[in-house]
C-alpha cells in the first residue's frame, strides 16, 4: 500500500538481482509514487557487489526481506 512502507531508512535488507541474493540498507523510499511506482512501495537499497558500493533503484517492496 502506498504511503505506508514497511522498511525504514537505514534498514538492512535483502532483495534479489539477476537472479543472486543481495543484502543492502535502504536510502531511499518512495511510498507516495513519485517515481512513477504507484501501486506499491519502492526502495533504492545500497548493496556492495564485486566490492564497490552499488544503489539498486526502485525495488518493489514484494522483492524485498528482512536481512538475515
Amino acid at each position: 500500500m502506498l504511503g505506508n512502507p514497511k522498511y525504514k531508512t537505514g534498514e538492512r535488507v535483502k532483495f534479489k538481482c539477476n537472479g543472486d541474493w543481495l543484502v543492502g540498507t535502504v536510502e531511499i523510499i518512495d511510498a507516495y509514487g513519485t517515481f512513477e511506482q504507484n501501486e506499491e512501495v519502492s526502495y533504492d537499497i545500497l548493496s556492495e557487489r564485486n566490492g564497490s558500493d552499488c544503489l539498486y533503484k526502485h525495488i518493489r517492496e514484494s522483492g524485498v526481506f528482512p536481512a538475515e
